[in-house]
């Protein structure tokens, strides 16, 4: 029986990644004789400088280009191990560099990787047997680094998070004008440096709302962020308009309870891909490049509001107005993303690559 090991920050309950790893599970399901593979994933007490007794490495979903994974990917090659990467991309990088990179500006990466981190990066590109990452801005900071020859192997795949499956339209009721809300912390690693300022414009936003006759309801992905919904909730100060839901809900149940809501605004990643998976246009905010890099690989970079934006409130107000005009065009566009990038997420499972 082969071994494959899949690493990704799971056994943590945070939804994003949790659901990132089910959906690889569910593929695997689809595809892969279950008596012929045994699939391993990173959970606490898993020991990943151990590689020995696996066939296959796996960097799943996420944001784990990071030096520490890229070196476990590294040691698995060394040992003889095949190594592929899943839909990850790059995350860390400042807003400067960001807004460089965006504008083909940026000469090199040195403030996030190294000379020695690059030359890792660099042989694990190499000798991997796939590499798919999840959208162009990670592409094209790997091509700064090792130059656009090195790069053409990697491949822009989407984030595995569009392999959702959408609600079944019997458990699904009619939209209601409400917005959902998602917050949490990051404590402090974002883009701006001041959580508590993005907070304050997401009360006058939610307020702005309440007066166009939106219901606002606060929704979490991570038991980490209830702390943060409540205070959000506390400072609003109208429970008739405002609904604090403290659940932690699976994705299945999220995208089914979001299904009825007319649009979200969202601080974590993956609770876009959640909503927009209920067909549900959503509006991120743009903590982190992550964010960047996964709204450019759907098309949906007017939909995104960085986090340090002085009109923060202002330009989120801006995208719900968008949202009212063509909610069908966003939804059009993420499906037609999704059916773009579906086959190529599914490559590794239908080439034989496991």
């Amino acid at each position: 029986m082969k071994k494959l090991l899949y690493i990704g920050w799971v056994g943590f309950n945070n939804l994003g990644d949790e659901l990132l790893w089910n959906i690889f599970k569910d593929i695997s399901g689809k595809y892969l004789d279950k008596d012929q593979i045994d699939i391993i994933p990173s959970v606490p007490g898993i020991d990943l400088k151990n590689l020995e007794k696996y066939n296959t490495v796996i960097l799943g979903g996420g944001s784990l280009l990071l030096p520490g994974y890229l070196q476990m990917l590294q040691s698995a090659i060394h040992k003889g191990k095949s190594v592929i990467i899943w839909g990850t991309g790059l995350d860390w990088i400042g807003k400067q560099d960001l807004d460089l990179l965006v504008n083909d500006k940026l000469h090199s990466l040195e403030r996030n990787f190294q000379q020695k981190d690059i030359e890792v990066l660099d042989e694990v590109i190499e000798k991997a047997l796939f590499v798919g990452v999840r959208g162009p801005l990670t592409k094209k900071a790997i091509e700064i680094m090792l130059g656009s020859d090195k790069a053409k192997k990697v491949e822009i795949i989407g984030d595995p998070g569009l392999l959702l499956q959408e609600p079944n339209p019997k458990n699904t009721s009619e939209k209601e004008k409400v917005i959902g809300i998602n917050w949490g912390t990051t404590f402090n690693r974002l883009y701006g440096g001041n959580e508590s300022l993005v907070e304050e414009h997401l009360v006058e936003t939610a307020r702005h709302l309440i007066k166009s006759e939106y219901k606002i309801m606060i929704y979490t992905v991570w038991k980490d962020d209830i702390p943060s919904c409540a205070r959000l909730y506390e400072k609003i100060n109208d429970p008739k308009n405002v609904t604090l839901d403290k659940n932690l809900y699976t994705e299945n149940e999220l995208i089914e309870k979001l299904s009825s809501y007319q649009a979200t605004i969202n601080f974590k990643l993956h609770a876009n891909f959640l909503s927009l998976t209920a067909n549900v246009p959503a509006i991120a905010l743009g903590y982190r490049f992550k964010v960047f890099d996964a709204a450019a690989s759907l098309g949906l970079q007017h939909l995104v509001v960085s986090t340090d934006s002085q009109q923060l409130s202002q330009e989120v107000l801006e995208r719900v107005g968008i949202i009212e005009k063509s909610e069908a065009v966003i939804i059009d566009q993420y499906q037609s993303i999704k059916k773009k990038f579906q086959p190529r997420l599914e490559s590794i499972f239908t080439s034989n690559l496991l």
